[in-house]
């Protein structure tokens, strides 16, 4: 296992119930990590396509733009002393070894705000574990920003709880809103259209290069005009419609594609993601502002408080 120079882990393996966490590289982790990733994810506190490892490493490969970005995982050992994931943070890591800095989620491109994995049943120690270990890593980081809260979300909570538990501090304060966003698309014509819709590979891959000439048609801001992108687009729907997970809706008028949109998930719990030429989902003006928070957390004890357990480093092979 290849494991980034700043990756520590905490403790042995073998004491059930111990927890451990590594910083590791987006690009270093195994098929079977990313497999225990996605068997995470139906027991987060949070559903969300934009939390799938096929797209947060997919972003992370080709939309880093200079980021140092790095996954948290943690772990707790099972009764056999196997660890097994609970949690998964993409960062994004200052830069340079000067004290005082500040680790942030990181706020994976076309996604919207950050998507950490936390398995619902297990909420306090990951965040305790996650915490305690940005302490021990040797990245000399001082604090860690989350943005996205929901005001009175699972997440929130068990946050304030394990703060308040260990002694850290804490400062929430609301999220700037977003600027406006892009124009509405028109509205489809009356005259007679088709609809295809398609998931399969093969059929998919060539649904996107429609898509992506009608995106092209824009004024400005066309993904045709970013190559990592559109790169990124291609490759996440591929690895998504491998796993029967992407769909594109083709809308025809007189065999012309005027309209199309990119769908992710499992079938019949799909979503839009992107669409292009002519607006398919339900476009009824803005959406109204959500109020979100931004936490920053003091990754220190107060002086008495519990300080967070050694560490020693992990072994590279």
């Amino acid at each position: 296992m290849r494991v980034t120079p700043f990756s520590v882990i905490q403790g042995g393996l073998q004491a059930e119930g111990r927890w451990t966490a590594e910083l590791r590289h987006p690009s270093s982790l195994r098929e079977e990590e990313i497999a225990a990733w996605r068997d995470l994810l139906p027991r987060a506190l949070g559903r969300s396509v934009f939390a799938e490892p096929d797209f947060v490493l997919t972003m992370a490969q080709h939309c880093a733009d200079g980021r140092r970005l790095a996954v948290l995982l943690v772990r707790r050992n099972a009764a056999d002393g196997t660890p097994v994931l609970h949690g998964v943070f993409p960062l994004h890591l200052p830069g340079g070894l000067r004290p005082g800095r500040t680790a942030a989620l990181w706020s994976v491109p076309f996604a919207g705000a950050p998507e950490p994995v936390i398995d619902a049943g297990q909420a306090p120690g990951v965040l305790r574990a996650a915490l305690d270990h940005l302490v021990v890593c040797g990245l000399r980081i001082d604090a860690l920003r989350m943005a996205g809260l929901a005001p009175a979300g699972p997440l929130t909570d068990a946050l304030r709880d394990v703060v308040a538990g260990t002694g850290r501090r804490l400062t929430i304060r609301p999220r700037a809103a977003a600027g406006p966003g892009p124009k509405p698309l028109p509205a489809l014509p009356r005259a007679r259209t088709s609809l295809e819709r398609v998931r399969a590979l093969r059929p998919v891959r060539d649904a996107v290069e429609h898509f992506l000439v009608l995106e092209a048609a824009r004024a400005t801001g066309s993904l045709l005009d970013d190559a990592a992108a559109v790169t990124a687009l291609r490759v996440v729907t591929r690895r998504f419609a491998a796993r029967r997970q992407c769909g594109v809706d083709l809308v025809r008028r007189d065999g012309e594609v005027i309209a199309a949109a990119i769908r992710l998930g499992p079938a019949g719990e799909d979503r839009i993601w992107r669409e292009a030429g002519h607006a398919l989902s339900a476009q009824s003006g803005p959406a109204p502002a959500i109020l979100t928070l931004e936490a920053v957390i003091g990754l220190r004890p107060a002086r008495g408080a519990a300080e967070p357990p050694r560490a020693r480093r992990a072994s590279a092979s």
